[in-house]
């Protein structure tokens, strides 16, 4: 069963911190991006629970060894300069998946939990080219973004009408 949330519990935090331990990481893209920094979740647990009490978004499920984090939520808006004007503007932040999973089935199941709790985000997701999960992505409605040195940007656009089978999911 899979769940969607962005406050956690004492025990809902000790229960992922474990499951965040026992998943492999190996092409380390389980992070979160703070300041232009990269933060990688095991080694900064406690920045991955301040992001989710400032409204980022973490979805997992316990018996499909799978966890996604969504972030971009807790800012708003980001000021950036415009070259053509020199003027200063806000734009949207994007919305960003990272995930650490144990294959490439639960990584399917949990694209499909997303697309059903969050199908009217544009999402992105930077992932090394040779990552396994990167076909599940591009299977699962992902387009190709961009690319810089070994990692690739896709995008998912909204969706009109996901189609997902409830049972496997809890809201919250």
């Amino acid at each position: 069963m899979f769940i969607c949330k962005n406050c956690l519990t004492k025990q809902e935090k000790a229960n992922l911190s474990i499951l965040i331990s026992e998943l492999p990481d190996h092409f380390g893209e389980f992070y979160l991006t703070k300041e232009k920094l990269r933060l990688y979740v095991r080694e900064n647990l406690d920045s991955l629970f301040r992001s989710l009490n400032k409204g980022d978004k973490i979805l997992f499920g316990d018996k499909e060894q799978v966890v996604a984090v969504i972030t971009g939520y807790a800012e708003k808006q980001i000021e950036i300069l415009d070259y053509v004007t020199k003027e200063k503007k806000l734009v949207p932040t994007r919305k960003y998946v990272t995930m650490i999973t144990k294959d490439e089935s639960n990584a399917r199941k949990m694209l499909e939990f997303i697309d059903y709790q969050l199908p009217k985000e544009i999402l992105f997701c930077k992932l090394k080219k040779n990552n396994p999960i990167l076909k599940i992505f591009y299977e699962c409605g992902y387009t190709f973004f961009g690319a810089r040195g070994n990692e690739i940007l896709v995008r998912r656009l909204p969706i009109k009408v996901p189609y997902i089978p409830f049972k496997d999911f809890e809201e919250n």
